[in-house]
């Protein structure tokens, strides 16, 4: 028995299909029942599929920086926001409100909303960003 043009399509669209299914939920990783503020420097961009990721410097009361990696939309999402990587300057102050891991791993967050000195930001967690204490400092090891 001959595949049809249509049976190999399908077989191509279900295939293609399998790394969607397999791609994990926020709430698999991240613990939305916490959120963190965290104050501090973008120091770093990693604009690549399939998450961008932001890097950013914060520092605690003794000056001591600590450097969270804080994942966030893919790009295609991000510049739905109007977010482009242009826009998000290394270097710029900003202030992040994330879902911290649910493992406990240090200085690794999901970004919520990214707000700027100037009062620009963009809520980039799909729906508002909830409400969140102060601006957290590093934690101290």
């Amino acid at each position: 028995m001959r595949p049809t043009l249509r049976t190999l399509a399908v077989v191509v669209a279900l295939a293609s299909a399998l790394p969607l299914v397999a791609h994990h939920a926020v709430s698999a990783e991240f613990d939305s029942s916490k959120v963190v503020t965290l104050k501090g420097v973008v120091s770093k961009v990693d604009w690549v599929n399939p998450h961008i990721f932001i890097y950013l410097d914060v520092k605690d009361e003794s000056g001591k920086v600590t450097t969270w990696r804080l994942q966030s939309v893919p790009p295609m999402f991000m510049k739905g926001s109007g977010l482009t990587k242009e826009k998000l300057l290394d270097g710029a102050e900003a202030t992040v409100t994330a879902y911290p891991a649910k493992d406990g791993t240090d200085a690794f967050g999901f970004v919520l909303k990214l707000a700027y000195p100037d009062g620009h930001f963009y809520n980039l967690g799909g729906g508002p960003a909830p409400a969140a204490p102060a601006p957290a400092e590093a934690p101290a090891k």
